[in-house]
């Protein structure tokens, strides 16, 4: 990937994250892998691998955010 698309997609991953806490009632707490890393997506003079290990983060506790959710209801309405 390249580095502009990497960026972009730590600017989209970051607003995800941003849309779990702010919906989903996910505490900040849950990000504080991601949060210990000096990266960001506004950082475009950062090396191209700084980015990818802040999205590799960043991702581990989008998805581990995900799995901790309960199941949707799965009854069907009679």
């Amino acid at each position: 990937m390249r580095e502009q698309e990497l960026i972009n997609l730590h600017a989209l991953l970051f607003e995800v994250r941003a849309s779990l806490e702010r919906e989903d009632g996910v505490p900040s707490s849950s990000f504080e892998d991601y949060d210990a890393q000096p990266v960001r997506p506004a950082h475009i003079h950062r090396r191209k691998e700084a980015h990818e290990r802040a999205i590799d983060l960043l991702l581990n506790d989008i998805v581990d955010c995900v799995q901790r959710r309960p199941p949707p209801d799965q009854t069907i309405p009679t």
